[in-house]
């Protein structure tokens, strides 16, 4: 009976205390109006912009986001062997816009010289004729030996401005120096393309471009050593072929398993790397992504990475002749049918992709190679015999007979809002702005109890602290419910027309939760509601600022962890629904648990319930051992 009695007493003090939260809520009607509207009035304004932004339909294809000139709501269509219309930073020459071919090695190793005047220390230093005859010497006369006593030294007119980039080989070995190096060096010579006796445009031979480290270790150290690009003898590392495993003694020229690693540029910051990182966890595909993106795979084509993988690959398929006795090759393929078989026709198509090479066309476009303006003039005053240099390696199978092309899928038609991405700056502080009000009043009302002395006064008439604190649960309960369902519409109107109506109404219900909860976290702390109320809001948007700490490439485990605090995982949603809503994909039940930018929807949802219960204990235990 006494229990029952109990019962009894708690539900009358329940009714009671949600009937006097009732009355504050209605004396203060604007206010409470206010908690509910203010985030639809921002979410209706930020609609309410978008519409003034054009909606691009991007047709099936290969297509871009570019307003047609007949047309400003319509993309761009495009052959896909457009000639121009892509840039890479490190490659200065004009690139087609989808299909690019791969780099030859023979443009590589030209590049390597290129590269090492354009990244000289203050050459600007030198006198005009000095500088000519630096750049001359390290890009059309091959000059880029660190061995001083070499007749192909870097002129000494650059007086150590110019450091020449390398390509590491790891580890230095029998395998890797006198078998692979050996082997390359006889397809990749020392080579004067021009047919001239006043001219040259020279490709320095594979061991002249090269540089031995005896580990993975070694390599990384140098680069990261205080010498590393200061004078000649201290060459830069374009790119590094590091063989994990490789056969020795005996087994050198048998078909064994061999393993390796290519190691490029991927620095991130304001100069991009020449291949994209691999060191995050960024998925394998984009859910979201609807447009086509030319930045990795024409990275990986066109700087060296597939030309380098192409180089091994050859190796392999060919693996030359090896004499164990005299720890030498002769660089014939132990496999003959590895190598084409030399053809008019076929000889032309492989030399076509000399002339296809960005890389190649990037020296010509230096203009310190007299009278030529691409590589096709070049090849008809070219002798047969130079000729035949340069198709030794391009036998070897890969061949590209068909120009080793790589070209991206044409994509589906789809709407394209630019509005999102002009705003994603300030497009979760918005949202994040959207709640301090909400935030404040709930303060105001779980602090202004204690402060007026309230809270004691209904203990005294046995009401428990349980029972207050549930029933401003239960009324901003109501409150949020309420507003999430009105801000869910209001998103469906404009600002998040293609995501489903219950998923923003979810987002925007368990996050004003965790805001609830969080308020009442704070609360536990003060007894003013004037500083209680200004230091959560403090708190609250000090929260949102460390989202900006996580960028795309930052670990989901990262990201979760991160929305332990409330307005972090609003951050990270939003941006979510943005990138979804930019596509015209919007966020549904079928790709809710889909990573983009290595975040999901679902992650906010769950982890927005989680706070509030989190929270919610923290404040539990804040209010018994808090002094009053």
């Amino acid at each position: 009976m006494a229990k029952l009695s109990e019962r009894r007493t708690t539900w009358t003090f329940l009714r009671a205390l949600l009937w006097k939260n009732w009355l504050i809520k209605r004396r203060h009607s604007i206010a409470t109006a206010c908690e509910v509207l203010v985030p639809v009035v921002f979410i209706l304004l930020l609609g309410l912009l978008k519409s003034t932004t054009t909606t691009v339909a991007v047709p099936t294809g290969w297509s871009d986001t570019t307003s047609s000139t007949s047309d400003d709501s319509i993309g761009t269509s495009y052959n896909l062997f457009q000639p121009t219309g892509l840039t890479i930073e490190w490659v200065n020459a004009d690139l087609p816009k989808f299909t690019l071919h791969e780099s030859t090695m023979t443009g590589l190793i030209m590049k390597l010289g290129v590269q090492s005047v354009d990244d000289a220390i203050r050459l600007e230093e030198l006198s005009t004729d000095d500088q000519k005859t630096c750049s001359t010497g390290v890009v059309t006369k091959g000059f880029i030996e660190t061995n001083t006593s070499s007749a192909f030294r870097v002129p000494t007119e650059c007086m150590d401005k110019v450091s020449p980039y390398k390509i590491g080989i790891v580890p230095d070995n029998a395998f890797t120096r006198s078998y692979f190096t050996e082997a390359i060096d006889m397809w990749y010579p020392r080579m004067d393309l021009l047919n001239s006796s006043s001219d040259s445009l020279v490709v320095p031979s594979f061991k002249e471009s090269i540089q031995f480290f005896n580990s993975n270790d070694a390599l990384t150290e140098y680069v990261k050593s205080n010498k590393y690009g200061k004078g000649i003898e201290n060459p830069r590392i374009f790119a590094a072929i590091v063989f994990d495993s490789v056969p020795s003694g005996d087994e050198i020229g048998t078909f064994a398993s061999i393993e390796y690693t290519l190691r490029l540029n991927s620095t991130t910051g304001d100069s991009a790397g020449r291949v994209p990182s691999t060191g995050s966890s960024l998925a394998a595909t984009d859910p979201f992504q609807t447009d086509i993106n030319t930045d990795y795979y024409s990275r990986y084509a066109v700087t060296g990475f597939m030309t380098l993988q192409t180089l091994v690959t050859r190796f392999v398929t060919c693996m030359p002749e090896w004499s164990s006795a005299n720890q030498s090759t002769t660089g014939v393929c132990q496999r003959s049918q590895t190598t084409a078989l030399a053809s008019t026709s076929l000889d032309s198509a492989l030399l076509e992709t000399l002339t296809d090479d960005v890389l190649i066309q990037e020296v010509i476009n230096t203009g310190l190679v007299s009278g030529n303006s691409s590589f096709s003039s070049i090849l008809k005053s070219m002798s047969n015999s130079m000729k035949e240099l340069l198709l030794t390696p391009l036998r070897q199978a890969p061949q590209p007979f068909m120009g080793a092309t790589v070209a991206p899928f044409a994509v589906d038609s789809f709407d394209n809002s630019s509005f999102y991405d002009t705003i994603s700056n300030v497009f979760p502080v918005i949202f994040a702005l959207a709640y301090l009000f909400t935030i404040s009043r709930i303060l105001v009302v779980f602090i202004q109890e204690k402060e007026l002395r309230l809270r004691e006064f209904m203990k005294i008439l046995g009401v428990s602290e349980k029972s207050i604190i549930s029933t401003w649960y239960m009324t901003y309960t109501l409150i949020l419910f309420v507003g999430a369902i009105v801000q869910a519409l209001a998103g469906l109107v404009g600002l998040f027309p293609n995501t489903s109506v219950i998923l923003t109404f979810l987002f925007f219900f368990l996050f004003g939760m965790s805001v609830l909860a969080l308020a009442y976290l704070v609360s536990t702390i003060f007894s003013k509601a004037r500083v209680g109320s200004f230091v959560g809001m403090v708190v609250f948007f000090f929260m949102h600022v460390l989202s900006q700490a996580f960028t795309a490439e930052t670990a989901e485990g990262a990201k979760t962890i991160g929305c332990l605090l409330s307005p972090v995982g609003l951050s990270l949603g939003v941006q979510v629904l943005a990138d979804a809503e930019t596509t015209g994909a919007g966020v549904t039940f079928a790709n809710v648990s889909e990573l983009n930018s290595n975040f999901r929807f679902s992650t906010a949802l769950w982890m927005f319930a989680f706070d509030t219960v989190f929270y919610t204990i923290i404040g539990l235990y804040f209010e018994k051992v808090m002094p009053k």
